[in-house]
């Protein structure tokens, strides 16, 4: 159990720097393809991760599929009221629903920290 919580939090780690470096790369404007790939993989992983960290699944690659698949339902949802809305910014949507993850994800490290002394025995 315990390393599975060390697994989950080193995850919400690395999802979290990809959401900062997301939001700096849009921030600055940069446009390359490295930011192409950063985007790319923030929208497919980090806001469905940080969803489905909430629900205690035990397999690591039911995990990933459901993160994957909540993250296009999540970024298709948010399409779909920017159309509607004829308010089309996708760079201000990324950047808010970074935050948005960022906190979620920054919420679930905390959590899933060990108690203290957890790891003598």
């Amino acid at each position: 159990m315990i390393e599975q919580l060390r697994n989950r939090r080193i995850t919400a780690y690395c999802l979290l720097g990809v959401c900062l470096l997301t939001v700096l790369l849009i921030l600055l404007g940069l446009t390359t393809p490295v930011r192409t790939l950063l985007v790319l993989a923030f929208v497919t992983t980090s806001p469905g991760w940080a969803l489905i960290s909430y629900v205690n699944v035990r397999h690591v690659s039911v995990t990933w599929i459901s993160a994957v698949g909540l993250s296009i339902a999540v970024n298709l949802g948010i399409a779909q009221i920017m159309v509607l809305t004829h308010a089309w910014h996708p760079e201000a949507a990324t950047v808010g629903l970074a935050f948005a993850s960022a906190a979620l994800l920054a919420h679930h490290v905390v959590r899933s920290k060990p108690p203290r002394g957890a790891g003598a025995r």
